[in-house]
């Protein structure tokens, strides 16, 4: 009894992991540039939020060879300071960065693989989290590009004024490309399990 409730068990998570993993395939495929093109807007404002030195020419996809990428062009409409050098503005010189689009959803498939995997009390424990999570990734990512493009842009001046220099963008920068978005996904899929889970027992506690 306890082999065939194990193995029921071991073929509906097999299930529910492929299920995912064709859902998230079919997005990627299908959905993923119109996906990126509605935020590119956010990517936009909060770039410019964090980045203000700079002026964003043009943010939108592009194509890398046989890759689509988010595309950053920008100049620099006055004098800054980097690593105690004076870079001058030209009005000719534009600073060019990008990033995979198909990285938006690293977090998303980490966390979805997480969530579909951990018991849930019941349907609407489980729809709880799921929700939780997209929300919490929608956040995410809508921080995760601009920092990682700015990170990338500060990375282009610092590795040509003060070799071996770093600034906070250029830290974040490489921990999201040195498997950072796989921990954000994780940390994502953990609070919206502890969150959903919270929720259900408050609600029984308080009926």
């Amino acid at each position: 009894m306890h082999y065939w409730l194990a193995s029921f068990k071991a073929a509906a998570l097999v299930i529910r992991l492929l299920l995912a993993s064709v859902l998230l395939i079919g997005i990627v495929i299908y959905f993923a540039d119109n996906i990126a093109v509605s935020l590119l807007p956010l990517y936009r404002d909060i770039f410019q939020i964090i980045s203000s030195d700079f002026t964003v020419l043009f943010l939108g996809l592009s194509k890398e060879g046989a890759d689509h990428v988010i595309r950053l062009n920008v100049s620099l409409p006055h004098a800054i300071a980097v690593a105690g050098h004076l870079v001058m503005p030209h009005p000719e010189a534009v600073a060019t960065v990008s990033t995979l689009v198909g990285n938006i959803f690293h977090p998303l498939a980490v966390g979805l693989i997480f969530v579909l995997t951990w018991p849930a009390y019941s349907w609407k424990n489980f729809i709880i989290r799921l929700l939780t999570l997209l929300l919490l990734l929608f956040l995410e990512t809508i921080v995760d590009v601009p920092l990682l493009l700015g990170g990338n842009l500060w990375g282009v001046f610092l590795d040509n004024l003060s070799p071996g220099s770093w600034s906070p963008l250029t830290a974040w920068a490489d921990f999201l490309q040195g498997g950072g978005r796989y921990a954000l996904g994780i940390a994502a899929a953990v609070a919206s399990i502890a969150i959903s889970d919270s929720a259900i027992n408050f609600t029984q506690r308080t009926q």
